[in-house]
C-alpha cells in the first residue's frame, strides 16, 4: 500500500516520504480500515520531532481515522465489513497516514451520517477531551473549570462537552480570531489573552481571590507551572502532556493538597477488558450529529502534503483540527 512514512527524527520538509508500505494485518482486536480521511495532531509532530520511546523506520503517523472496514479479527464485535467508522489507532504501532489502517475495535465507533473530515477531527481530541473532564476532573453542572488553548485541537472540544456540561468556562487564547471563537462560537464565560494579560490575576479575581478548583491542562510547560500558581487548595489539575515536575513545584503541589492527574487515551487500550473509548466515540458521533458538539476544521490537505499540513500546526495558529484526505491515494481501489 502507499503510505507517507517519516524515515527519521526531525523536520517536517525533510523527514516524510511517500513509498510502498506492507498492508496492516489485523490481530485479534483489530479492524483493518481503508482510510478515507485523518489528521494531523501536536501528538504526530512530537512524535516527529524526538519520540519518547524508540521506533522503527519507516514510521507511519496519523492518529485519527475515518474509513470502511475491510477486514477484521476473530475477537471483533458490533462491526461488519463495509462499515463506515471512526477511531484512534495507537500511538505504538502504525498510524492513518496510507491507504490502510489496523485499529483495535474498542477505540473505534460507527460515523453515522457524519462527512469524511468532520469524523475525522473526533477520535484522538474527543476521547482525550471527554476523559480528561469527565474521567479525571469530574466535571459538575456549576463547575468553573479552566480550559488551556480553548481554539486548539483538544481545547475547542472539552470547551463544548465543560459548557454541555452546566460548566462556566474560563480559557486562554492569545491571537484576536482564537479569542473571537472561543467566545462567539464556543461560547466560553471568559477568554484570557495569555500574552497581553497576568493569568494569574485574571483567574484570582474571577474565583474570588480563591483559585481555580479544576484546570485541565493542554499546554504543559511553564503553563502547567503557572497553573499551580493559581490552583485552588485542594485543587485539581490534568494534564494531558509528560510534564515535569521538580522537588519545588512538588512542595508547591503537597502545601496546595493540589491533585495531579494525567490524561493519556492510549492508556487504557493495555489493558483488555475495557470498552470505555468505544462507548465515548459513540456518545461524541451522537453530539456532533445533534449539533450540541461542532468540530472545527480549519484546512484539507491531501495525504501528498502531509509535511505542509505538520509545519502548519506548528505554527500554532490552528483552530481546531487539520484534516487529510487519503482518498487521492486508493481512488478505484
Amino acid at each position: 500500500m502507499k503510505a507517507n512514512v517519516i524515515t527519521a527524527h526531525g523536520p517536517a520538509a525533510t523527514v516524510f516520504a511517500l513509498c510502498e508500505m506492507p498492508e496492516p494485518i489485523a490481530t485479534a482486536d483489530d479492524l483493518v480500515i481503508k482510510v478515507l480521511t485523518t489528521s494531523v495532531n501536536p501528538l504526530d509532530c512530537r512524535i516527529r520531532n524526538k519520540a519518547s520511546v524508540p521506533r522503527n523506520f519507516p514510521l507511519i503517523l496519523g492518529f485519527d481515522v475515518c474509513g470502511l472496514v475491510v477486514g477484521m479479527g476473530s475477537n471483533v464485535k458490533g462491526f461488519r465489513i463495509g462499515d463506515r467508522v471512526i477511531g484512534s489507532p495507537t500511538p505504538f504501532r502504525n498510524g492513518a497516514n496510507a491507504e490502510y489502517a489496523a485499529v483495535d475495535y474498542r477505540s473505534c465507533a460507527l460515523a453515522g451520517n457524519l462527512p469524511d473530515e468532520i469524523a475525522a477531527a473526533i477520535p484522538l481530541v474527543g476521547i482525550t477531551a471527554f476523559e480528561a473532564l469527565l474521567d479525571r476532573l469530574h466535571i459538575r453542572s456549576g463547575d468553573l473549570v479552566v480550559i488551556h488553548a480553548g481554539a486548539g485541537g483538544v481545547g475547542h472540544l472539552a470547551v463544548q462537552l465543560a459548557k454541555y456540561v452546566g460548566c462556566k468556562v474560563v480559557t486562554t487564547a492569545s491571537r484576536k480570531e482564537s479569542m473571537e471563537y472561543c467566545s462567539t462560537t464556543l461560547g466560553a464565560d471568559y477568554v484570557i489573552n495569555y500574552r497581553q494579560d497576568d493569568v494569574k490575576a485574571a483567574i484570582m479575581d474571577l474565583t474570588n481571590g480563591e483559585g481555580a478548583a479544576l484546570i485541565l491542562d493542554t499546554v504543559g510547560g511553564s503553563t502547567f507551572s503557572q497553573c499551580i500558581d493559581y490552583a485552588a487548595y485542594n485543587g485539581h489539575i490534568c494534564s494531558i502532556l509528560p510534564v515535569s515536575i521538580d522537588a519545588q513545584e512538588g512542595y508547591r503541589l503537597l502545601l496546595k493538597n493540589i491533585t495531579l492527574s494525567y490524561q493519556f487515551m492510549g492508556g487504557p487500550l493495555q489493558n483488555p477488558s475495557q470498552n470505555r473509548q468505544h462507548i465515548i466515540l459513540k456518545r461524541l458521533v451522537e453530539m456532533v450529529e445533534n449539533g450540541t458538539l461542532q468540530p472545527n476544521v480549519s484546512k484539507v490537505y491531501p495525504l501528498e502534503d502531509l509535511a505542509k499540513a505538520h509545519e502548519e500546526m506548528e505554527t500554532g495558529h490552528t483552530i481546531g483540527k487539520i484534516i487529510i484526505r487519503a482518498s487521492n491515494l486508493n481512488a478505484g481501489k
